[in-house]
């Protein structure tokens, strides 16, 4: 006959070792307590088949293992005469002569009290049958001092106990909350800032003008010849002395003084436009340089003015380039992070799903290994609870069979 092990998993479908839920101590004590209740649901016609003898001398009280006792003896020295429960209250009473219940070797009484039992009148050999509950190993395939129509209840409780702890243990076989991974970290985003290029002037040196012509010192004099002619002797020799030789020589003389001026006058005029020839041929030249000096100076300016405002222009153009790459540096920085926070998102919820989704697996796993359990456990009860119906309901057989 296969073992209650073997008979606990094929009922259960369960693996049962020293490691596994229920474990086979557990198992031992999940058969001794079915064994226990099936004894305490029996009738009294079949608690006979559990029962085993003790011994005592009255007098001395004996402890109890069960306290459902069947029958008690006392011996009278020839025969087991039987004994009459009574009240452990009255206990002293019986052994009054002149009490109505007064025991006696022929009429012994006994009583149980505070887990013990005894017999009174003391003093003689007593037995009595008391019910046992055995104990019974997982390995064992009948159990003694059993009867035979009840023993297939044992693995069936055993069964129910084992599919309990089983589906207890589930709590702790449930996979443990959901490890996620890190939430990525938001990037700093820079910000994209432009300064407005500044428009500023093209900064050229001074025109040099040449220095203001100057002929001032070669400038022609004109120094007017000086004639000073003297009317008034004339006025005298004639209006006077009415001489008119004396006035005709000093009108001559006068004549020669006017001559002379007038010479002097072209002479003068002559070295003047002489002189004025030379200042204005002088004038001219320098004029001319000046004019060509100036040209020059106006030349090199339009040069430098041209290369500064190409120089600026240079400048502003390349500040504004400089401007843009660094705008677009940014604007490339943020969206290579922006893509990389995406990528990482994106990761992370496949990452999130994933462990949800075995989550639910093993719950679902679990879930349809209980309810298995629950059906399996269901239906072992309601096979439990008939044969128990059957023992408890039935008639009194015609034989009990004894181990």
């Amino acid at each position: 006959m296969a073992t209650f092990e073997a008979q606990v998993a094929g009922l259960t479908s369960l693996t049962i070792d020293d490691s596994s839920s229920p474990t086979r101590a557990e198992l031992n004590q999940f058969l001794t307590d079915g064994a226990k209740e099936i004894i305490n649901h029996l009738p009294k016609y079949y608690l006979s088949l559990c029962a085993s003898e003790e011994s005592f001398t009255s007098g001395t009280p004996d402890t109890l293992n069960t306290g459902k006792i069947l029958n008690v003896f006392r011996s009278d020295g020839d025969i087991k005469q039987p004994c009459r429960q009574i009240d452990s209250a009255h206990k002293g009473r019986v052994s009054d002569s002149d009490d109505i219940g007064y025991a006696t070797i022929t009429d012994p009484v006994y009583y149980m009290d505070n887990n013990t039992i005894d017999v009174l009148p003391g003093g003689g050999s007593v037995t009595y049958s008391e019910v046992q509950y055995p104990t019974v190993s997982y390995s064992a395939s009948a159990v003694a001092v059993f009867p035979d129509e009840a023993e297939y209840l044992v693995p069936l409780y055993a069964s129910l106990k084992a599919l309990q702890n089983k589906m207890g243990s589930k709590t702790s076989d449930l996979p443990s909350d959901i490890t996620l991974p890190s939430i990525p970290v938001v990037p700093v985003i820079n910000t994209i800032s432009y300064t407005d290029a500044i428009n500023e002037d093209a900064s050229v040196d001074v025109l040099a003008v040449p220095a203001q012509i100057d002929v001032s010192s070669n400038a022609p004099s004109y120094s007017k010849p000086v004639a000073a002619p003297d009317f008034s002797q004339v006025d005298t020799h004639l209006d006077t002395n009415e001489d008119v030789e004396l006035a005709s020589v000093k009108i001559q003389e006068i004549q020669a003084q006017i001559s002379k001026y007038n010479a002097d006058i072209q002479s003068e005029q002559a070295e003047f436009n002489k002189e004025n020839a030379r200042y204005q041929m002088e004038f001219q030249e320098a004029t001319a340089k000046n004019n060509q000096d100036l040209q020059v100076e106006v030349e090199k300016f339009r040069i430098k003015a041209d290369i500064a405002k190409s120089n600026k222009q240079q400048d502003q153009t390349l500040n504004l380039a400089n401007a843009a790459k660094q705008i677009e540096d940014v604007i490339s920085d943020n969206n290579s992070k922006m893509q990389k926070y995406s990528s990482e998102i994106q990761s992370y919820q496949a990452k999130v799903n994933s462990e949800v989704q075995n989550y639910s697996s093993k719950i679902q796993k679990h879930s349809t290994d209980y309810q298995w359990l629950t059906g399996q456990y269901k239906q072992l009860k309601a096979d439990y609870n008939q044969g128990l119906q059957l023992l408890t309901g039935g008639g009194v057989p015609q034989q009990q069979a004894r181990r």
